[in-house]
C-alpha cells in the first residue's frame, strides 16, 4: 500500500477520484440534510399515497372489470360458432373473477368506512351484474347446443337432398320436380348461413307443401321420406333458438343497464377519493416548502466547493486532452505526420496518447487496404466490360444506370443510342418493331418482375435472349445473351426427331410391302414358267414389272428410314464421280454442263458405293429440274473438311456438293424437303422420294445432309460423308454363276409368313432342292437335330421372339457344316455391323434369279 499510493494519487485516475470523493461527501452532506427535512414529509407523503392508489387502484380496477363484463356479454351474444363460443365464454368467466376480486378489495378500502352507503350500493349490484352474467352464460350454453342441433339437421336434409337427386338421375324419370329441389337446396344453404334462421325454416315447410308423393323406387321412397322425416324438426327447433336469441338480449340488456349504474357510482367514489387526495397533497406542500430553504443553503456551498476542486483538475488534465484532440483532428484532416503530445506521461492520458500513436499506424496500414481495395474494383470493372454476354442495370423506376460494351452490339443498336437514364421500354422498342417482335409479352413479363428469360429474332435474324432479374428494392438487371447458335441447334434436333419418327413409319410399311411382295414376284415368276396363252403372259409380264417397282418404291422407303441393307467399303470419291460422268451429262439436256471439281488428295470414304451412286444421280437430276431448261451448269465439288460433330468431337469428313444456279427453295420448302411423298413437281414428274431417299441412306452411312437455297439464287446440297479407315481397295471380282451345288440337297425354310413361307418353297422346288418347313426357331432346331441331312438353312432375319440371326448361331454352334442364308426386307443391323455373322443376306423381295444367286453365294461361303 505505501508503493501503490502515491501512484495511484499522482495519476489522473487518483485525481479524478479524489475530486468524486470531494464532490460525494458534499453531496452526501446534502443529502443528509435533504434526507432529515423531507423524512417526515416523506412519510405523510407515503401515506397519503399509499392510501389515494389503494382507492384509485380499486375503483378504477372495478370499472374496468364491470365494462370488461360488458364488453364480454355482448360479443357472447353476437357469436354463432362452436369455437368463437367456447373462447366468449372463458373470457366472459374470467371478467366475472376478476370482478368480484375488485370487489372484495373495495370492501376493506378505508372509504368504506368513511361512505359505507357507496360501497354497499355498489356491492349490491355488482352481485346482481354477476348473477345476469351467470345467466348469459347458461343461456349461451344452450344456444350454442340448439344452434348444432339445427345445423345438424340442416347439413343432414341438404345431403339427403343431394343423394335424393344423384339417384333420381341414374334412375329417370325423377318424380322430384327440379325447381322444387333446387328451391329446397337454396333454403337449406340460406338457412346454414344466417345466425337467425327461423324464418327460412317456416319458409322450408311451406315449400315442403309441394313435396311429391313416395315413387316406386324403393331406395328413392326411403330417402325422400328420411328428408321429409328431418325437415319437419327445422321449425321448431329454430323456433327454439329464437327464443334463446331473445332471452340472450334481454340479459344482454340488464347487464348493460346495471354497467351504467355501476359506472356512475364508480364516478362518484373517484371523486371521493380526489378530495381526499387533495388535502393530503396541500399538507405536504407546507413540509417540503420549510425543508427546500435550509437544503438550498447547503447544495450552494457545496457547488462552491466543487467549483474551485474542478478547475483545478481541468488545469491539470484538459490542456494535455485539448493537445491529444487537436493531433486527432489533423490526423483526420489528412496528415499523416502527426506528432502526439504527453507519450511520457505515466498516467492515464500517457495511455492515450500511445493509444492514439497506435492508431495512427493503423491508419496508414488501412490506407494500403484501401489502394488494394481500389486494385480489385479496378479488375472488377475490367472484367464487366469484358464480358462476352450484354449486362445492363436500371434502377428501381425501371431508368438504365450502367451497362457494359457487349449491351447494344447485342441488341444491335449503336453506342450513342444508349444515354443514362433511359427507360428500359424506349430502349427495347429501338430494337425492332412491335409488330415483328414479341416485346409486348417480353414488357408485361418485365413489369411483373418475371425472371423468365425472353428469346427474341432481330432484324438482322440473330436470336437473343433478354433475362431481367429484380434486385431487392434496387431495381433489376438485364442480360442480354447471343442465342443464335444454340437456336440453329435446337431447330436441327426438333428436325432430326420428327424425320426419325417418319422413319420408323415408313420402314415398317416398308417392311409388311417386301414380305406380300416377294410373294407377288415369287408366285408371278412361278406362273411365268408355266406354259400359258400370250394375254396371260403378258398380264404376267406386266404385273411383274409394277411389283419390282413397288419393290424400288420400298427399298426407297428403307433407304429413309435408314432401314436399308447396305454394304459399306473403301471408295475413291473421284473414281466413282469420273465413272459416272458420262452418264449423268448425257442424262442433261443440250444447254446444261456438268463440271466437277476435286480437291488434291481427297479422303477415301466408307459407303456404299451403289447406294451413293443412286443419291449422286437423284441429286443432278433435282438440280437438272431446278434450272427449268435454262442454259448453265451443274457443279460437283469434292474436299476434304474437319467437321464438329455433336459433343464438340471433330471427325474426318469428305464433302460432296451439287450446286446449280436454278429457282432455289423458300424456307417453308426446305423445312419438308426431306420428307416421304413431298414433292414441288407437277403431277406425274416425280414421287417425292429422292431426296428423302438420300437423306437416309446418308444419316443411316453415318453422313450429314445440308442445303443452302434461296429462292432465284440456286441450291446447293452437301453430302458429309465420313472418311475411310483405309485406302480404296480395288473392284472384287465377279462371282462365276456357273458355278452350281448338287439339285438335290435339302433346305430348310424358316419364315414365321405363311405366304412368303409356301412361296419360296416353290421357288426352291423349281431350282430342284428338296425343302423342310417350319415357323419358329424352336421348330428348326429340332428339325435339325432329327434331320442330319439338312445341308442348308434358309431363315427370315425378323422372326417373332428370338431374331433369324440367333437362330442361325445356334444352328451352326450345333451343327458347323450347315451353310446359312439370311432373307429379310428391314435390315435392323447398324452400319458398322458388317454382314450377317456366317452367313449372306438377301434382301425381299427378290426373283427367283436372285434366289438362285445368294444360295451359290452360300454354299461358296460354307
Amino acid at each position: 500500500m505505501a508503493i501503490s499510493s502515491p501512484r495511484l494519487l499522482a495519476g489522473a485516475r487518483g485525481r479524478l477520484l479524489m475530486f468524486n470523493l470531494l464532490v460525494m461527501a458534499l453531496t452526501l452532506t446534502v443529502s443528509a440534510v435533504a434526507i432529515f427535512g423531507f423524512h417526515h414529509a416523506g412519510k405523510i407523503q407515503e401515506q397519503a399515497q399509499a392510501q389515494t392508489l389503494a382507492e384509485m387502484n380499486g375503483s378504477m380496477a372495478l370499472a374496468r372489470d364491470t365494462a370488461n363484463v360488458a364488453t364480454a356479454a355482448v360479443r357472447l351474444s353476437q357469436v354463432v360458432g362452436a369455437l368463437e363460443y367456447q373462447s366468449e365464454s372463458a373470457r366472459l368467466k374470467q371478467t366475472q373473477l376478476a370482478l368480484q376480486h375488485s370487489l372484495r378489495g373495495l370492501a376493506v378500502a378505508p372509504l368504506a368506512q368513511r361512505d359505507p352507503a357507496l360501497v354497499a350500493r355498489l356491492t349490491d349490484r355488482s352481485t346482481t351484474l354477476q348473477q345476469s352474467v351467470s345467466r348469459l352464460l347458461l343461456l349461451g350454453h344452450q344456444r350454442h347446443m340448439q344452434r348444432n342441433q339445427l345445423l345438424s339437421a340442416l347439413y343432414q336434409d341438404q345431403s339427403t337432398l343431394h343423394h335424393i337427386i344423384e339417384i333420381a338421375v341414374r334412375r329417370p324419370p325423377s318424380p322430384l320436380p327440379a325447381e322444387l329441389a333446387i328451391e329446397l337446396n337454396r333454403l337449406l344453404t340460406l338457412a346454414i348461413q344466417i345466425p337467425a334462421p327461423q324464418a327460412v325454416t317456416e319458409q322450408i315447410d311451406r315449400v315442403m307443401a309441394q313435396w311429391p308423393a313416395a315413387p316406386a323406387d324403393a331406395l328413392l321412397a326411403e330417402k325422400m321420406a328420411q328428408f321429409q322425416h328431418t325437415a319437419a324438426r327445422l321449425t321448431p327447433l329454430a323456433a327454439d333458438l329464437a327464443q334463446s336469441d331473445l332471452a340472450i338480449a334481454y340479459y344482454t340488456y340488464q347487464i348493460k343497464a346495471l354497467v351504467a349504474m355501476l359506472n356512475e357510482d364508480i364516478n362518484h367514489y373517484v371523486q371521493n377519493v380526489a378530495d381526499a387526495s387533495a388535502q393530503r397533497t396541500h399538507q405536504n406542500h407546507q413540509e417540503l416548502n420549510s425543508a427546500s430553504g435550509f437544503i438550498s443553503v447547503i447544495a450552494l456551498l457545496a457547488l462552491v466547493i466543487t467549483g474551485f476542486a474542478g478547475l483545478y483538475i481541468y488545469r491539470n488534465l484538459g490542456s494535455h486532452l485539448t493537445a491529444i484532440a487537436g493531433a486527432m483532428t489533423r490526423l483526420a484532416n489528412g496528415e499523416r505526420e502527426v506528432s502526439v503530445p504527453a507519450l511520457q506521461r505515466r498516467d492515464e492520458l500517457g495511455d492515450l496518447a500511445r493509444a492514439f500513436n497506435v492508431f495512427a499506424r493503423n491508419t496508414a496500414s488501412l490506407e494500403h487496404t484501401s489502394r488494394l481495395l481500389k486494385e480489385k474494383s479496378t479488375q472488377l470493372e475490367t472484367t464487366f466490360l469484358a464480358m462476352r454476354d450484354g449486362f445492363a442495370l436500371f434502377d428501381n423506376t425501371g431508368h438504365l444506370v450502367v451497362w457494359n460494351p457487349q449491351y447494344p452490339l447485342l441488341l444491335g443498336l449503336d453506342e450513342h443510342v444508349l444515354h443514362r437514364g433511359q427507360h428500359y421500354r424506349t430502349l427495347l422498342r429501338r430494337v425492332g418493331p412491335a409488330s415483328d417482335h414479341p416485346w409486348e409479352a417480353a414488357l408485361a413479363g418485365l413489369t411483373r418482375r418475371l425472371p423468365a428469360p425472353q428469346e427474341v429474332r432481330l432484324n438482322d435474324g440473330r436470336v437473343i435472349e433478354l433475362r431481367f432479374s429484380p434486385l431487392p428494392d434496387r431495381g433489376m438487371v438485364n442480360v442480354v445473351l447471343e442465342r443464335t447458335e444454340r437456336k440453329a441447334l435446337e431447330q436441327a434436333l426438333v428436325h432430326s426427331q420428327k424425320m426419325k419418327a417418319v422413319g420408323q413409319l415408313t420402314g415398317g410399311l416398308a417392311h409388311d410391302f417386301n414380305n406380300l411382295l416377294a410373294v407377288i414376284i415369287g408366285s408371278l415368276e412361278l406362273a411365268q414358267q408355266q406354259p400359258l396363252a400370250a394375254q396371260t403372259a403378258a398380264r404376267i409380264g406386266r404385273s411383274l414389272k409394277a411389283a419390282e417397282r413397288g419393290a424400288q418404291l420400298t427399298q426407297r422407303l428403307l433407304a429413309f428410314s435408314r432401314k436399308q441393307s447396305l454394304q459399306p467399303q473403301a471408295i475413291d470419291m473421284v473414281q466413282l464421280v469420273e465413272n459416272l460422268h458420262e452418264l449423268l451429262q448425257h442424262a442433261l439436256p443440250a444447254g446444261l454442263a456438268l463440271r466437277v471439281e476435286a480437291a488434291p488428295a481427297l479422303w477415301p470414304v466408307w459407303i456404299d458405293a451403289n447406294q451413293l451412286e443412286n443419291a449422286l444421280l437423284n441429286l443432278v437430276m433435282n438440280a437438272r429440274d431446278a434450272m427449268e431448261g435454262r442454259g448453265g451448269e451443274i457443279l460437283i465439288r469434292l474436299a476434304n473438311q474437319q467437321v464438329e460433330r455433336t459433343g464438340g468431337r471433330v471427325q474426318a469428313m469428305v464433302a460432296l456438293e451439287v450446286e446449280d444456279s436454278g429457282c432455289g427453295m423458300s424456307e417453308e420448302v426446305q423445312a419438308q424437303v426431306f420428307e416421304p411423298f413431298f414433292t414441288t413437281k407437277g403431277v406425274g414428274q416425280g414421287s417425292g422420294l429422292g431426296l428423302s431417299m438420300v437423306y437416309g441412306f446418308i444419316r443411316q452411312s453415318g453422313g450429314r445432309v445440308q442445303i443452302e437455297s434461296r429462292p432465284g439464287e440456286g441450291t446447293r446440297v452437301r453430302l458429309q460423308l465420313p472418311r475411310a479407315p483405309e485406302a480404296a481397295a480395288p473392284p472384287a471380282p465377279v462371282a462365276d454363276e456357273r458355278d452350281s451345288p448338287p439339285d438335290d440337297r435339302l433346305i430348310l425354310v424358316l419364315e414365321d409368313e405363311e405366304d412368303v413361307r409356301q412361296t419360296l418353297c416353290e421357288q426352291l422346288h423349281q431350282l430342284g432342292y428338296l425343302t423342310l418347313a417350319c415357323s419358329d426357331g424352336e421348330q428348326a432346331l429340332a428339325l435339325l437335330a432329327q434331320t442330319p441331312d439338312i445341308s442348308l438353312l434358309i431363315s427370315d432375319l425378323m422372326l417373332p421372339g428370338e431374331s433369324g440371326a440367333e437362330v442361325v448361331r445356334r444352328a451352326r454352334a450345333h451343327h458347323p457344316t450347315l451353310a446359312t442364308l439370311l432373307v429379310s426386307g428391314q435390315d435392323q443391323r447398324q452400319p458398322g455391323d458388317g454382314p450377317p455373322p456366317d452367313g449372306v443376306l438377301l434382301r425381299k423381295p427378290y426373283t427367283q434369279r436372285q434366289l438362285a444367286a445368294a444360295l451359290r453365294l452360300a454354299w461358296q461361303a460354307h
